[in-house]
């Protein structure tokens, strides 16, 4: 029942995809009715052919009629052939848009709990999978019954008795069939299921390649990716004996028919029953069933396939978007530059988040004004949560988040994300080039404010003097380059997009101190007229910041400034244990704050 239900599922799943080409269909479904009707007409010509050689008359009329039904069928088949392939590939268009739209538009804990290869083999092995079943079922699955019941109503009108054992013996074999049928379904979907464990596995190698190298790990991985291509190759196997064995036996109901009804037919046509020539039509109808027949099994066993292909494609297709917004009401403030006194400005308030059961932050409550605050605190106490609960990756669960005094959860998502400029720890580069990678995400850039974002964090003399500047490639997410050159290219994309807001996760880990002073000293300036939120665990950051929040165990700690803490508070100088840091003065005069200390 359960199967029958997954059958049914899996058709309307099918049928959907055919939405907006359901009139290409229905012609390519016609087109296979007349090239097979073309070729049903052929023995009724060859009747005729034998009746007139027994009369003595003449044969060219037949034959010609012969020729041009051929001919026909020939041309038909052409073009049936082409407009399948064209109709497959456009489902196959069809499904993976879908597919990467559902994908860019799921939640990020939702895409990052699942492998990246997993992704990449559904979208592309799966969605290949499909194309055959759809053409396979759609197509020849409605075109073969209609052409094996034409065929039996000719059958009919020549012998029932031998139509009456061409149809028992067919109806055994199809019995026999759908036990292997149900052999390679399961099967192929064990296939699939691996094949997406080897692109897993190929995935995570190649993008820590350096790492592999380095841990002289390349046997390890081998192994893994051998045991997944291995796993994959005898599932494949096992669904391909069990797709041989649905072919044999629906061609050996048919050959078994054709030798019972030799037989049968020659003692009737000798009893006088059935005439030669009708004998002739009925064996050829017999042997032209084995196209139709033979097609059923095959869209069988390709419909057994694309069944585990339509769970997995589906099973993406009903990945949960993210949360929509709330009514809008207040939301046109946070379209402006600024809250109260046209500055812009960030408050958590009461913040609490948890992930699968485990609290994360525990009521934080922090004001984050224009200027740089930085985040500080043990790892696993909620620093980068902070800035992923301020971008939207996921909503508080209690408590709220402001941006100019609008709760974050009543701004359009795209709204938001564009007065936002966020540098992730990894710093991974979208695009081929070094121009393409400061430009990802901003539409239609001024090429000079390209080279002040570059100049800004430094990096402007280094691509000025390569042979092709900003069309040098940077590699896959930036690994022809070093970390380094990686970060401050991130925090120059960032800043491009003039955001009000400016997120830094860790994005100063992998620079020399120089390199860290220069590109710091530059988001200083950058926050005097913008709020900037930095995680780090560096004191030449905090050094320079405006203000410190100190995060322990999900709650604020202690909030103030870089020196006060390092005097005040025994965790922080342990988590910031180097030997000096920036002084205020270096900064300039500032209004001092005291400290303050969660309670």
């Amino acid at each position: 029942m359960n199967d029958q239900r997954g059958r049914t599922g899996a058709t309307r799943v099918l049928w959907s995809y055919t939405h907006d080409m359901r009139a290409a269909l229905m012609w390519l479904l016609l087109l296979e009715l007349v090239s097979n009707g073309a070729a049903l007409a052929q023995p009724l010509v060859v009747r005729a052919v034998v009746d007139r050689l027994g009369a003595g008359e003449s044969l060219v009329g037949p034959v010609v009629l012969l020729v041009v039904i051929a001919a026909t069928g020939l041309v038909l088949t052409w073009l049936s052939t082409y407009l399948m392939e064209r109709f497959g590939q456009r489902i196959v268009l069809t499904v993976r848009q879908r597919l990467v739209r559902r994908i860019l538009g799921a939640s990020v804990s939702t895409v990052e709990e699942r492998p990246v290869g997993d992704f990449l083999s559904r979208v592309s092995g799966d969605t290949t999978v499909l194309r055959h079943t759809v053409t396979g079922m759609l197509v020849h699955g409605a075109a073969a019954p209609l052409t094996i019941a034409a065929a039996v109503v000719v059958m009919a009108s020549i012998d029932l008795v031998l139509l009456a054992i061409v149809v028992a013996m067919f109806g055994l074999s199809m019995v026999a069939a759908k036990w292997a049928l149900d052999r390679v379904g399961r099967a192929s979907e064990e296939a699939q299921g691996h094949l997406g464990g080897l692109t897993s596995v190929l995935q995570r190698a190649l993008v820590a390649f350096r790492t592999v190298k380095a841990s002289g790990t390349e046997e390890w991985e081998r192994r893994l990716a051998d045991e997944a291509a291995g796993s994959s190759y005898r599932a494949a196997v096992r669904a391909g004996r069990a797709e041989a064995t649905v072919d044999v036996i629906a061609v050996t109901g048919i050959e078994l028919s054709f030798i019972v009804v030799l037989v049968v037919g020659a003692a009737r046509a000798t009893s006088g029953a059935l005439t030669l020539s009708d004998l002739i039509a009925f064996l050829l109808y017999v042997v032209y069933l084995r196209g139709p027949v033979g097609t059923l099994a095959m869209v069988g066993s390709s419909f057994a396939e694309g069944l585990a292909a339509v769970r997995r494609v589906r099973e993406l297709e009903l990945l949960p978007a993210e949360a929509g917004d709330r009514p809008a009401t207040t939301a046109p403030r946070a379209e402006q530059n600024g809250g109260r006194n046209g500055e812009p400005s960030l408050r958590l308030d009461d913040v609490w988040f948890g992930y699968q059961g485990q609290p994360l932050l525990r009521g934080v409550t922090l004001d984050v004004p224009r200027g740089l605050t930085v985040l500080v605190g043990p790892s696993g106490t909620g620093k980068t949560t902070v800035l992923s609960l301020v971008e939207r990756f996921a909503d508080v669960d209690r408590g709220r988040i402001l941006l100019d005094g609008v709760d974050l959860r009543e701004i359009d998502r795209g709204a938001l994300r564009r007065r936002l400029g966020y540098v992730q720890q990894d710093a991974p580069l979208l695009g081929d080039t070094i121009g393409a990678a400061v430009r990802y995400g901003v539409p239609d850039p001024d090429g000079a404010d390209v080279v002040e974002a570059l100049r800004t964090v430094g990096l402007w003399s280094w691509v000025s003097g390569l042979p092709s500047g900003v069309d040098t490639p940077v590699g896959e997410r930036g690994v022809a380059i070093s970390g380094g050159q990686r970060q401050r290219l991130a925090v120059a994309r960032a800043l491009l997009r003039d955001p009000a807001v400016l997120l830094l996760d860790e994005a100063t880990s992998q620079l020399d101190a120089r390199s860290e002073r220069v590109l710091m000293r530059a988001v200083v300036e950058q926050a005097a007229h913008r709020v900037v939120l930095a995680v780090t665990h560096r004191g030449v950051v905090a050094g320079l910041a405006d203000q410190v929040a100190l995060l322990d165990g999900g709650r604020v700690r202690a909030v103030g400034r870089h020196e006060e803490l390092l005097s005040s508070d025994t965790l922080y100088r342990e988590l910031l244990a180097v030997p000096e840091f920036p002084s205020a003065p270096e900064r300039g005069k500032r209004e001092e704050r005291s400290v303050i200390s969660a309670d």
